[in-house]
């Protein structure tokens, strides 16, 4: 589907004004692809689940370097040469009950914000630095407020207002879903990626805004995603809908990674050079706008190894739904439900059920004995069926009264201004992004 090349005029996540010398700009990115790959947690080997990606359009499950990232990139939705950087996270479907079916949501589009945050001086970040932020298999609040802060989700809708929450809204967003994650700023200043990804952590406090701990001295550019789905007229309501590609139908174990392929020189000059808020005027950083190419971004292209549209009868990969309403669904045929990687509450495991799960071995050696008969999920599902019912959303816990996170706003028409009526009245004002959708969708 085509669309036009709008100006999306949003409201920024950050009190701009408060910080000491700012640095905002946005690169707004198309859809990439969607396949199982993930160059940091399963680099060389197919990933547990779908991840949706935007940036250099090289990007595999062996592209775990900047260079190896440029060599097989021809080109990046992110507009800029300078940036041959790989982003993703995991993938957005919804269950359709009348059929037992999933349909992948289309990724309308990404906006990845650069923001300075503190008042020690920034780096840029080094090339070929690995990054985490969230994590896929975390099932409630906690285990600290920096979890439950990294992570939010943003139901757009202009008529009545939107509104964010800590887990997928349970109602309809006519304008999309916005999922949305801070990723961590504060490296060691050795290490491009490390066993327990320490190598990068939060600040301490506010994870955006606070100081940098003695143990990861060096401050980057404090990085931030906006995953904007198209959910149609689909009502979450009861979390009955949605459901991330590892299973998750509540959204706690939204996660997503980053591999920095920048020309360093580059976006050190950018950080130094071009202060306050440009949201996505990117003609107005020099350094910037001098790597900048929006047609060639708008014509990157890849080739997606999973289905991004129709139905589907399972998630990719051994996943089946873990929590909603629906706990139990969506288990394709070959999966042994005994060695899931997560599993819904009292899954029911059957000792008469096995399967050869060894890499050594062709996926298509699964024992026939593996595979889950349509009377044995009838039976999971309706085990489930009560527990599922019972098992309420869990609630957030209090967080420290010290902080005060930064708070992404809805977007607003271009017309007109919605009215968010769970916006407290602020004391400093939020400034604007004008951030640009994409003009093709992949």
């Amino acid at each position: 589907m085509k669309y036009l090349l709008v100006v999306a005029a949003l409201l920024l996540c950050v009190e701009v004004g408060a910080v000491t010398n700012p640095v905002m700009w946005i690169l707004v990115h198309h859809s990439l692809k969607a396949a199982r790959e993930d160059p940091i947690v399963s680099p060389g080997q197919v990933s547990s689940h779908a991840h949706s990606f935007v940036g250099a359009n090289g990007v595999s499950a062996t592209t775990t370097t900047a260079s190896s990232l440029e060599e097989a990139s021809t080109c990046t939705t992110a507009g800029l040469t300078a940036d041959m950087s790989a982003y993703w996270a995991p993938s957005l479907y919804s269950y359709n009950a009348d059929n037992d079916t999933f349909t992948p949501r289309p990724l309308d589009y990404v906006n990845t914000y650069y923001l300075g945050r503190g008042s020690a001086p920034l780096v840029a970040f080094p090339r070929g630095l690995q990054m985490l932020a969230g994590n896929a298999t975390r099932r409630g609040p906690g285990p600290n407020y920096q979890a439950d802060d990294a992570v939010s989700f943003v139901c757009l809708n202009y008529a009545d207002g939107s509104s964010q929450s800590p887990t997928l809204p349970e109602r309809s967003c006519p304008q999309g879903l916005r999922t949305q994650v801070i990723f961590p700023s504060c490296w060691n200043g050795q290490d491009l990626v490390s066993k327990n990804h320490t190598h990068v952590v939060y600040p301490i406090g506010d994870i955006s805004q606070g100081s940098c701990p003695d143990s990861n001295p060096m401050r980057l550019p404090t990085l931030f995603y906006e995953f904007v789905w198209g959910v149609g007229s689909t009502n979450n309501a009861g979390n009955s809908s949605w459901v991330l590609s590892n299973g998750d139908a509540l959204g706690y174990s939204f996660h997503a990674d980053f591999i920095s392929a920048w020309d360093e020189s580059v976006l050190q000059q950018a950080l130094d050079e071009c202060r306050g808020a440009l949201f996505n005027d990117l003609e107005s950083c020099p350094p910037l706008a001098k790597t900048l190419d929006r047609k060639k971004s708008q014509e990157c292209r890849a080739q997606s190894s999973e289905a991004t549209s129709g139905n589907i009868e399972s998630l990719p990969g051994c996943n089946v739904v873990w929590n909603g309403p629906h706990a139990g669904k969506g288990l394709a045929e070959g999966c042994d439900p005994n060695k899931l990687m997560l599993k819904p509450a009292n899954w029911p495991a059957t000792s008469s059920t096995s399967t050869n799960t060894s890499t050594s071995t062709s996926t298509s050696a699964t024992s026939t004995s593996a595979t889950l008969t349509q009377k044995a999920t009838q039976a999971v599902v309706a085990a489930l069926s009560q527990s599922a019912k019972t098992n309420a959303t869990p609630k957030a816990q209090p967080k420290p009264t010290f902080k005060s996170k930064p708070q992404p706003k809805p977007a607003p028409k271009p017309v007109k201004k919605p009215k968010n009526k769970n916006k407290k009245p602020s004391k400093k004002p939020l400034a604007k992004s004008h951030a640009r959708k994409p003009s093709n969708r992949n």
